[in-house]
This record gives structure tokens, sequence and C-alpha cells, in this order.
């Protein structure tokens, strides 16, 4: 089998696809999750969105069934896709609920979804009602597909000679060499239409967080509003459902090169806009070969599996050197009974001076004492924790669309994983779903990331799972994709 290979027509039947969109905005000023400190918001930039899409067909063989909701939050918890799969349960009795799938697009700029959040139980309702409006909107439609590039993200872990690596390190240092990893510059889409070739919805797939307004002080959907807004006026009605792709070390920001005086700023709104700017633009080039290649009838198979993944084990030696790490830090303030706090203010008033006197971010410093003891901290507390917690569970999400496949993934993806897929997919077009099918799961680092004294850097040195489990992450997505192209028995 190969990725041109002709669908078996067997399989074949008319989709029925269903848009619904809710806004999930919070009414009251919040504090801002994703970065270590708290910012309360001072005004709504751009909407909060949940978008979703239900797709079905029947065959002779199955009936296959998918709900894909997009989320405008940095990441999930405290079981919300099980949540939400419990509140559609009898609201929606014909639809299995395994086959629901959440994704978020990881801005900074949006609320806590914990389980002690007190914006749980609207986000849970907003989330059951987008679902249930969606799957009663299914209408016989079809779809196609198209791949274009446009530089949206750049790796952001910046190395030195000496072998260190830091997220947004300074690049103008004499011992700067380069960046870590590679960017990725694909756009992947996947349109949708009713019977009268009306464009309905797009899935659109990015390897980049939406993360230009990480630092700022109002709620903020990112690029992902700004292209909402824009797209509204070329295509009034379109929904268009977003999903990161594999970007754990991406971020929208060209570190090497800077900007210009003239040129918009990527920590802040006109960078938010111009990357708008650029995913309209790419829907406009791709759309009339889209509309010409629109299939009705198409292979769907969807599998969802459960597989372990070795958790990372951290070695004797290496907890040692983290304490000795935390103890040297906390020895600088001899007099201070508590030396934690003090540095946790010192991190927060150097935030402060830098908001003010500098016009781009990052605004914290990950490698002063307080992001430097966390760091070590957490890698100590996952050592004394680590003989109880040897495999990490995740959910996989495989599903295959004609020539197309999707596959998720509870992870900050680093890019090579995705290729690595991507290059052994079976599929035309692979879409990588990072942060998607389950509670967030944190980092998962390449191999380069965590060698040497690279394996300080910011988003490599503590993580639930590593390049072992990487690995197999690779292998089982690829093995699910492979059976997705074997015919039914």
């Amino acid at each position: 089998m190969h990725k041109n290979q002709k669908p078996d027509k067997d399989m074949e039947e008319i989709l029925h696809i269903g848009w619904a969109m809710e806004d999930i905005t919070p009414k009251d000023p919040v504090s801002l999750w994703g970065q270590y400190y708290e910012r309360i918001s001072e005004y709504v930039q751009t909407p909060l969105t949940a978008t979703a899409v239900a797709v079905e067909s029947s065959t002779h063989h199955s009936n296959e069934q998918l709900i894909m909701i997009s989320i405008d939050v940095v990441f999930m918890e405290g079981d919300l896709q099980e949540s939400v799969r419990s509140m559609i349960k009898d609201r929606i009795p014909d639809f299995n609920i395994q086959n629901l799938i959440l994704n978020v697009t990881h801005t900074h700029s949006s609320f806590y979804t914990g389980s002690d959040s007190k914006h749980r139980e609207m986000l849970i309702n907003s989330l059951g009602k987008v679902a249930v409006s969606a799957w009663k909107k299914r209408q016989p439609g079809g779809i196609s597909h198209d791949l274009q590039y446009e530089v949206i993200g750049h790796n952001r872990r910046v190395e030195y000679a000496d072998g260190s690596t830091e997220m947004y390190g300074s690049c103008d240092r004499e011992d700067f060499i380069g960046l870590e990893g590679p960017g990725d510059p694909a756009v992947k889409m996947m349109f949708c239409w009713d019977l009268n070739k009306k464009l309905t919805g797009i899935i659109m797939n990015v390897a980049c967080p939406a993360q230009v307004t990480e630092a700022k002080y109002y709620v903020s959907a990112d690029y992902f509003g700004e292209l909402r807004k824009q797209l509204e006026e070329r295509y009034p009605g379109v929904f268009i459902l977003p999903q990161i792709g594999a970007a754990g070390d991406i971020s929208p920001r060209d570190l090497p090169r800077g900007y210009e005086k003239d040129d918009p700023n990527l920590w802040d709104i006109p960078g938010s806009v111009e990357i708008g700017k650029r995913l309209v633009a790419v829907i406009e080039k791709a759309y009339p070969e889209a509309v010409k290649n629109i299939e009705n009838q198409i292979s769907f198979r969807h599998i969802v599996k459960i597989i372990e993944l070795p958790s990372r084990l951290y070695s004797k030696e290496e907890c040692q050197k983290a304490q000795t790490i935390v103890s040297e830090i906390l020895s600088k303030y001899p007099d201070e009974p508590n030396a934690k706090e003090v540095i946790w203010d010192q991190f927060l008033q150097e935030i402060k001076e830098n908001e003010k006197t500098q016009e781009y971010g990052p605004w914290d410093n990950k490698l002063s004492d307080f992001g430097i003891f966390k760091k070590q901290e957490a890698l100590v507390e996952q050592y004394e924790a680590q003989d109880e917690h040897l495999s990490h569970s995740v959910e996989l999400h495989v599903f295959r669309l004609g020539d197309m496949v999707f596959a998720t993934n509870p992870f900050e993806l680093f890019s090579e994983y995705g290729f690595r897929i991507e290059g052994r997919s079976n599929a035309k077009l692979t879409f990588l779903v990072q942060l998607s099918g389950g509670d967030y799961a944190g980092y998962l680092p390449s191999p380069r990331a965590i060698e040497g004294k690279a394996y300080l850097g910011y988003s490599a040195m503590v993580t639930q799972v590593g390049p072992e489990g990487g690995q197999i992450l690779v292998d089982e997505t690829v093995n699910i994709i492979d059976s997705l192209w074997e015919k039914r028995s």
C-alpha cells in the first residue's frame, strides 16, 4: 500500500457533516493561564470559542462517527474530555461517546480549565451544547483537502556553543550557533461542502501554537481569533476549526532575525492580525482547486486506542545534581526563613521592570533563580515519585477520511516526531493534532533536546515522557495508520 492508493469502494458511503460554534468567553476578568505568574485580564481582545464538526458515514460494514471540538484554551485538565462525554451520553444516544475528541489551540490568553475552575461548569455546558448542535445539524456533504506553505512558526530553542539550549534565548551572543530543531511551514486544510458545493467549514492544521499574545493582559483567541474575523468578511458563515500540529518547540517568532521597527509585533495584536492575513491568503489560494476536487463518498474509519508509554526516568546522579543546584540557590538567602517566597517576589519584580522597559518579550527570565529553582525542584519531585509511575496512558485517535488521516496526542510534541509520523504515513495528507484526546501531558522532547547540557533547556528538562516513549508513540501511530488501509474481512 502506498500514499496514492485508491480507497476501497465497498467501504464508501456519502458523508454527513454538521458544524456548530459556541462562545466560551467568561463575562468577568479572569486569571490568564500559560505563564508562571498571574495575569488578570483587563478586557476581551477577541472572543474565545469552541468549534465542533460532526462527521458520520454508514456502510454495510460499519457506522463510523466523529465529533471534534477545538477550544481556545491553553490546555485541558481534570478529565475535561470525559466530563463532556458524560454530559452528551443521553442527549445524543445514537452517538458513541468514545468518538468525541477535544483539542486546544494553546492560547496563553485564556482561562484555567481544571476541575476546581470557577469557569468549569460554563465550559462543560458549552462544550456539550456545541457537540449536540453539530451532531444534530448533520447534512449530506463532501470534503476536499489541500496543502499549502506559509511561514507561521519558527523553532524557539536557541543553541549555544557549550551545548546548552534556552527557549527564547538571545541570538546576539558570540556563542550562539543556531536553533535546535526545524520549523514546519505546512498549512493543512480539510474543506467541507454541502451538496451544492457551498463551503461550510474548514479544518485548519498549523504547526504553531496560538501564542502571539502569550504574555499580555487581555483575553484573546490569538491569531485564530483574527483569522475568524477576517474569514467572516471573505466567506460569511464558514466555520474554522483550528488544530495545532507537532509544535512543542515552535512559536510564532523568528528569533535570529528579530524585527524591524515597521514589522508586525509578534508579541502583540499586530502580529496576530498579520498571521490571520497570511492564513486567509492560504485559504484563498487553495480554494479554486479544493472546490474542483470535492468527494462525497470516501473511506471513513476511526480507531481509538489506549497505549502505555514508558515514563521518563531520572538517575540518582541527576537527582543529586538538581538537589545541589536547589541548595546553592537557597544558600544565597541565608537570613531569609522564607527564601522561596523571596525568590518568587524577585522574579515577579523583574517581570514588572521588563514590561516597562522592553518592547518585546519574553518578560519572564527562565534563567533567573526562580526559573532554575522551579525546574530543578520539579526534577527532584519527579525522581522521588517515579517508581510509582512507570508508564503513562495515552488515548490515541486515528481516523481516515479518504486519502487523509488525522492522529492525535496529548503532548506539546516536538516537531521531529511529527515528521517521523508523516514520513512513514500511508496517507496522502497527515494531520497531527497535539494537545488532543485527553488531559495535558506536557512536553515530549526530542533526543537532541535532552542530550548533554541541552538537557537544561526549559521545555525539555522535566517531562512525563521522554524520547523512548516518543518513538513508541510514533510507531503505534504509524501502525494504526497502516491498519486503516487494510481491507476489512
